[in-house]
């Protein structure tokens, strides 16, 4: 194969990082190949420097839906890809581009009425990890998809960058770091910030020496800013990139985050994640990997995978029935067993 043409345009950063498993193998079995990868504008810049990756194709929708969508058939077409890896677990669109491109082999699972598009597909199967639903694909090449391990491709550029950043923050090489991420992308999959508050002040008193880092994007500054101004924390939230935020968390003990991408980030840097879950099922999206702690709350109408709660009553049960008090005693065995370690 010499050309190969990946198609992932519903990820996330998260998904990103857990496409790595399938785009290394990839590269293994045809390591003289140029894999260009099909995704969208959010994680483009992110994807541009993947260690297994040679090109990205940036699917923008812009221009008119049809106008775009011809132009993006012709742009693979002139690629001549010898094949298509359609990674996106759903989509019929991502089947239809290749299909349309006249790609001679075009493999994916078989959903949403796009197997005809295919040369050869696979059923799906939602019961695994995401990870397991990329590699299962790769299973229709004979791809041998034992090695699963996640990885992040941040570089000593960008940990020499979060050294000065957490120097300038008053922050030692001997210090202890508990990473909290507060944000997510859904409405639905946050936690009371009230919640985070109270566990910072107990993990910052039962952890003595122990600084917490809060983590996020910009756009979520505001909820850090809802934080107690009396709590000690270092505000972080917006300061690094996506790959410096890599370089944080493997600097980070513990990471105390939501279902989100940086969940997934700390996840591939080995850091022990504790991760708090309500309207998506762990069994698909948990922080891969050993290590790891998942809080959830046997609630009925979980998962649900709705990005506004339909409860009228009792609305983000899910995530309101997480207590602050296991999360408290999740933690701070983390941190105990890293002084073992240690």
């Amino acid at each position: 194969m010499q050309n190969i043409l990946v198609c992932q345009t519903g990820g996330w950063i998260g998904d990103m990082v857990l496409l790595t498993p399938a785009l290394r193998a990839l590269k293994q079995v045809y390591p003289e190949s140029r894999l260009e990868l099909l995704l969208r504008p959010l994680v483009a810049d992110l994807m541009e420097s993947h260690p297994y990756v040679d090109a990205c194709i940036v699917d923008e929708k812009t221009g008119g839906r049809c106008r775009s969508f011809t132009k993006l058939v012709g742009q693979i077409r002139n690629k001549s890809f010898d094949l298509a890896v359609v990674l996106h677990p759903t989509s019929f669109r991502n089947a239809l581009l290749p299909f349309l491109a006249r790609v001679p082999i075009r493999i994916g699972t078989n959903v949403s009425g796009r197997g005809v598009l295919l040369t050869k597909s696979c059923r799906d199967d939602t019961s695994v990890h995401e990870v397991h639903r990329y590699l299962r694909v790769l299973q229709l090449l004979d791809i041998d998809t034992a090695s699963d391990d996640l990885e992040f491709w941040h570089t000593d550029a960008d940990r020499q960058f979060i050294e000065n950043l957490l120097r300038a923050e008053g922050v030692s090489p001997d210090d202890r770091l508990i990473a909290v991420n507060l944000g997510t992308t859904w409405t639905t999959k946050r936690w009371e910030v009230e919640n985070f508050a109270e566990v910072i002040q107990q993990i910052t008193r039962l952890a003595q020496g122990t600084k917490v880092v809060l983590t996020g994007s910009l756009t979520e500054q505001r909820l850090a800013e809802a934080l107690p101004t009396s709590l000690p924390t270092i505000n972080l939230v917006g300061k690094t990139s996506i790959l410096q935020l890599g370089a944080l968390l493997e600097r980070c003990e513990v990471c105390l985050t939501c279902d989100s991408g940086p969940m997934h980030i700390a996840a591939a840097v080995g850091t022990p994640t504790v991760a708090l879950f309500g309207p998506t099922d762990p069994r698909r999206h948990r922080p891969y990997g050993i290590g790891h702690t998942v809080i959830e709350e046997p609630v009925s109408c979980r998962p649900c995978y709705k990005r506004s709660c339909h409860l009228q009553d009792t609305p983000y049960l899910c995530m309101r029935e997480i207590g602050t008090t296991e999360v408290v005693k999740v933690v701070e065995t983390k941190l105990y067993q890293k002084d073992c370690v240690v």
